[in-house]
């Protein structure tokens, strides 16, 4: 038997198989195939010396809300072997493999995980385990603007040791793309739903390929050959079939195998509500099912044969097929081979190889990750392809800053402008041109303006960040759970990334703006604000999509966002009228702190002041000498800002900036624990 089994020697006693067997055994199956050949590059570059896992598992039971999605499952899987799983959609299928290979959450509410899983016999832990398990999901998740030969660099950038030189890495990357028949459309970008890319099958095959870079121990895979035309699909299990070949355990789930794939599985598991019904070669399959009185007509698929099978049969028959497979000899053999394996794993006469062969690989799983500065580096430079190849968006998000403050301007043109009714350095109104009350109105349309142009900032960063993350969220948990980057330099990567572009977005608009409103504020310092503001805008929005799992739930939540921040900023209603109770959400506000520093920056042109005019005159006259400084000082008292306290609000404001990315760095570092 493969991995660490026992065979009957002579004496018919149990002789355990030393792993120099198994190696000498495959080396000779897969011979000089590609994929094998493939397998001993990517070792080198890996700088791994030759490992061959098994896994085995017994008693798997998995129940959400009280409902049992796996029940008493055991199995394992050998070195060397194609192993197909096949069932109804909602057997567990899928299930099976999130939970072998670490990526379901055992200890989420509502969720029970029962059983043990092995390799050797050994027990591990799936969550440390699965980084030497590669696991392809159903749904493709790469980036749409990345090319194939980008997604291999990437990850080999990032998984292969740093001491591989890069012309060995990059010329790795080109032998993959051929092996997997990839290299025509390399330079073509991967695509999506709304942009034209690669086809069904190049983009499954590139998702292959960007785990086979890792050399891996086990390859997993859910739904590979969906949506793929026939000979997509063949040409796909043939690349796992050379894969297995090369001594690498593949699993993967199909829901309809066609006969020709169904025939180059080695190993078949069918499953029917969480139940297994057969597991072992696949050439038996049709024999044990004739024996049970279900004989497989001449020229059918067997595959398709079971499936009809478990769907149409009464109840009661298919209890009988579930408990006449746990008397089988079959199922016998194969829970005596698992329990053996996790007894020799205390023994005293196991092998000391199986030991030191996983210790060997966790150490390598525990330092495999990059170095800091070379995860941001790679990060951001796909940050940047990204961003300037997806030309609809940005120009979309310029274009839309443009816009609006064409409509501001046109709005608020003159606003902030005195003309020849005020002087511009008192905010004195000229009694013959301009009466007290003409002059309140014309400051609270100059202070208007100010918060226009504050909220048109917010809403600008912050709704194109909102669906970001989550249009990125399987790709980022997928390379998270393989351990290729950490969460600080992924967050690193889109601020630096992101930066500049909201600064260009602010100066664009204040461009338009600035002098057709009649500001008098320094241009720079009311660039530098609407900056600040947008970055905590955008950072806030970061938090939301973080924090959610769709784009829907994102948008649902936006109003969540930003409607309390113009309410508690004095747009509607002076911050000194807010109640007490709730006053302390404005601390929370980027908004608020973005209009008092615009506000500080924009009247400090006001020169003259009420204070020293009342040591020569009476209250009433200054008020009407210099109501500028009147109608500030109204301002400052009903907005609550301390005009001294410029410092501690622009702190306040990158505090807020910092503080929203590192609670969102915080909700995926949680969540990227697991994918499901």
């Amino acid at each position: 038997e493969w991995g660490m089994m026992h065979h009957e020697g002579a004496t018919g006693m149990a002789q355990p198989l030393r792993l120099a067997s198994i190696e000498g055994s495959i080396h000779h199956r897969s011979g000089g195939t590609p994929m094998g050949q493939l397998r001993q590059t990517a070792r080198q570059c890996a700088q791994q010396p030759e490992e061959f896992l098994s896994m085995e598992w017994k008693d798997l039971s998995f129940t959400v809300h009280g409902k049992p999605i796996l029940r008493h499952v055991t199995g394992m899987l050998e070195p060397g072997r194609l192993t197909g799983v096949i069932g109804p959609s909602g057997s567990g299928k899928t299930t099976l493999l999130n939970v072998l290979s670490g990526r379901q959450n055992p200890h989420a509410n509502h969720i029970e995980l029962l059983g043990t899983i092995s390799s050797f016999g050994r027990a591990v832990d799936p969550a440390v385990f699965r980084r030497n398990i590669a696991y392809v999901m159903q749904e493709d998740s790469l980036l749409p603007f990345e090319t194939p030969r980008e997604c291999l660099r990437f990850s080999a950038y990032l998984r292969l040791s740093t001491q591989v030189p890069n012309e060995q890495r990059l010329d790795f990357v080109e032998r993959l793309l051929s092996t997997l028949q990839l290299h025509d459309c390399a330079g073509t970008i991967v695509g999506s739903a709304l942009v034209k890319g690669l086809s069904g099958g190049e983009r499954k095959r590139t998702s292959v390929g960007v785990e086979l870079i890792t050399n891996p121990k086990l390859f997993f895979l859910d739904e590979p050959v969906s949506g793929l035309d026939s000979y997509a699909a063949y040409s796909l299990i043939e690349v796992l079939k050379q894969l297995a070949a090369a001594g690498v355990p593949v699993l993967c789930t199909v829901h309809q195998p066609s006969s020709e794939i169904f025939a180059m599985f080695d190993d078949v598991i069918i499953f029917h509500a969480g139940e297994v019904v057969y597991h072992g070669p696949t050439q038996e399959l049709a024999a044990y099912f004739q024996s049970l009185g279900y004989a497989c007509p001449s020229n059918f698929n067997p595959a398709d044969h079971v499936m009809f099978l478990l769907q149409q049969e009464m109840t009661d028959r298919l209890r009988d097929i579930k408990y006449s497979w746990e008397q089988s000899p079959a199922c016998q053999k194969l829970v005596k081979k698992v329990v053996t394996l996790q007894q020799h794993s205390d023994a005293s006469t196991a092998p000391a190889d199986a030991d030191l062969l996983l210790q060997q690989m966790l150490r390598h799983a525990a330092s495999d990750r990059p170095r800091f500065c070379r995860q941001l580096c790679v990060l951001t430079a796909r940050e940047v392809r990204g961003t300037f190849r997806n030309t609809g968006i940005l120009y979309a998000r310029l274009g839309m800053s443009v816009f609006l403050s064409v409509l501001y301007s046109w709005l608020f043109a003159g606003s902030a402008s005195n003309g020849d009714k005020l002087d511009s350095s008192s905010f004195n109104c000229v009694a013959a041109h301009f009466d007290t009350g003409a002059c309140t109105a014309h400051f609270q349309a100059h202070f208007g303006t100010l918060v226009s142009l504050s909220i048109l900032s917010m809403m600008g960063c912050a709704q194109p960040i909102l669906l970001q993350f989550p249009a990125e969220r399987s790709v980022f948990l997928r390379e998270y759970a393989a351990h290729q980057y950490g969460v600080i330099p992924y967050f690193m990567s889109k601020t630096l990334v992101e930066m500049p572009i909201v600064f260009m977005s602010q100066l664009l608009s204040f461009l338009i703006t600035y002098w057709i409103m009649g500001l008098h504020g320094e241009f720079l310092l009311l660039v530098a604000v609407a900056w600040l503001l947008g970055m905590a805008s955008s950072s806030l929005a970061l938090l939301v999509g973080c924090g959610v799992t769709s784009g829907q739930k994102a948008l649902q939540l936006a109003p969540l966002t930003l409607v309390p921040q113009m309410l508690f900023s004095g747009l509607f209603l002076p911050v000194a009228k807010i109640p007490a109770s709730l006053r302390w959400v404005q601390v929370l506000c980027p908004l608020k702190y973005a209009i008092d520093l615009m506000t500080i920056v924009e009247f400090s042109y006001i020169k003259d002041s009420i204070d020293s005019c009342e040591r020569t005159a009476s209250e009433v006259e200054c008020r009407q000498s210099l109501p500028g400084d009147y109608l500030r000082q109204a301002l400052i008292h009903n907005q609550s800002i301390e005009w001294d306290q410029w410092a501690v609000y622009l702190s306040l404001l990158g505090a807020l900036l910092v503080g929203f990315r590192v609670v969102a760095t915080t909700f995926l570092w949680r969540k990227g624990k697991y994918v499901f």
